[in-house]
């Protein structure tokens, strides 16, 4: 397995090139599962390639003071029908 100590730019370029061999592959794919440096280098070389994928998608909802206030009072008057 490849040290931590010795990472090296020519195995990430192959890897992200598609240029190692499996065996190749399989020790350094062993090492990038231990190497955090090796694995951001990874990881945001493949977000620069594709970018589309990696967009937030989160929604924010925003509600003003008012409907807040609506929203209490239907709440409130639910409550006092069940009571």
């Amino acid at each position: 397995m490849i040290s931590m100590d010795r990472c090296k730019r020519e195995q990430i370029v192959g890897f992200l090139r598609n240029q190692l061999d499996v065996d190749e592959k399989l020790e350094f794919l062993g090492h990038v599962e231990a190497c955090v440096q090796c694995w951001e280098e990874i990881y945001n070389a493949r977000k620069n390639e594709h970018p589309h994928y990696y967009k937030r998608t989160s929604r924010q909802v925003k509600i003003t003071d008012s409907e807040l206030k609506r929203i209490d009072t239907l709440q409130q008057e639910a409550d006092e029908k069940v009571a």
